[in-house]
């Protein structure tokens, strides 16, 4: 298998050279990706020796409820148990069908318990954190706060964006992007507008400041680090206990605009969900977040003195 795979092959206009496009690749490569096939092969690794130690393996239903329910009180995280279910399915695929109560159980334990969901970050906070940052000289780290907010970027969308993905205007840019969850799904590209003249100039500033070639990413570090200058920005201001994540920028620019009065379904193209109904159960998720925000009025006014050196119009409502 070769070391990268193309996300989308356009298709040669010639058997030959079909033939020589897909030299190397197989299409059971594409089924999933690397990263989410490591997660399969990890958690099936470890029902294996549970299924293996068993006398009776004919109700093999029954056998994955029992490993679910230890899971359960070993205080395991459902997401494993997606892993392992849809994971016995990848390997196994005569098992498709055959697994109804577990699924069932799986259902059960999503409703019971609700995922640790990153709270939304609001517009006051992302600006005060955009102002310090380009105090203390980390423009990198300012622009791609500010792209993530603006844009609704999931994290990995944010981390992978090179200098070749950004066009650039006076008033208005467009970001290209090849590494999208939901452009995976679908086998598509997608792109997002920008227009917000803050994360513009940011961008452009970013540009100019760095030698850079088209493919150098726009943050040159790695992810772990990205998520340590975030906290370090959150014990800043001390708003570390309200939990933030680099997905709050998401969150938090989804729920903002909901909050400005955008069309439900303006923000659920410009987030690039695919259903309505997840996109509205996600954003009033966010909504109600929101006045659980508690701020000690101290860390509040440092947090709006920054807050106040972005310009008054970044982040304004404007035509999508």
């Amino acid at each position: 298998m070769p070391r990268t795979l193309p996300r989308v092959l356009l298709a040669a206009k010639t058997k030959k050279g079909r033939q020589r496009q897909r030299r190397g690749l197989r299409l059971r490569d594409f089924t999933v990706t690397q990263k989410t096939k490591a997660r399969y092969e990890s958690a099936v690794g470890k029902i294996l020796p549970f299924l293996e130690g068993q006398d009776d393996t004919s109700d093999l239903d029954g056998l994955v409820c029992d490993f679910m329910e230890l899971q359960w009180s070993r205080g395991e995280a459902v997401g494993y148990i997606a892993d392992v279910l849809s994971g016995l399915h990848f390997f196994m695929p005569e098992l498709r069908g055959t697994l109804r109560h577990s699924w069932r159980l799986f259902r059960q334990w999503r409703r019971v318990e609700a995922p640790q969901r990153a709270p939304p970050l609001t517009v006051w906070i992302v600006k005060a954190v955009i102002a310090r940052a380009l105090e203390i000289d980390q423009l990198a780290f300012a622009a791609l706060f500010a792209v993530g907010y603006h844009c609704l970027l999931r994290t990995g969308e944010l981390l992978a964006l090179q200098y070749k993905d950004l066009e650039l205007s006076s008033e208005t840019g467009v970001i290209s992007l090849y590494s999208s969850k939901s452009g995976l799904r679908t086998g598509t590209e997608e792109a997002v507008a920008v227009r917000d003249p803050l994360v513009l100039d940011l961008l452009r500033t970013l540009a100019v400041s760095q030698s850079f070639c088209p493919g150098q990413r726009l943050w040159p570090y790695s992810a772990q680090f990205f998520r340590n200058r975030f906290a370090e920005h959150m014990r800043f201001f001390r708003i570390s206990h309200l939990q933030m994540k680099p997905y709050s920028l998401r969150r938090g620019g989804a729920t903002f605009l909901l909050q400005i009065g955008l069309p439900l379904d303006t923000i659920l193209l410009r987030g690039r969900w695919r259903s309505l109904n997840v996109a509205r159960l996600y954003l009033q998720d966010g909504l109600a977040q929101l006045p659980h925000l508690r701020i000690d009025p101290v860390d509040r006014k440092k947090l709006e003195r920054y807050s106040s050196q972005c310009p008054q119009t970044a982040f304004q409502p404007r035509p999508c």
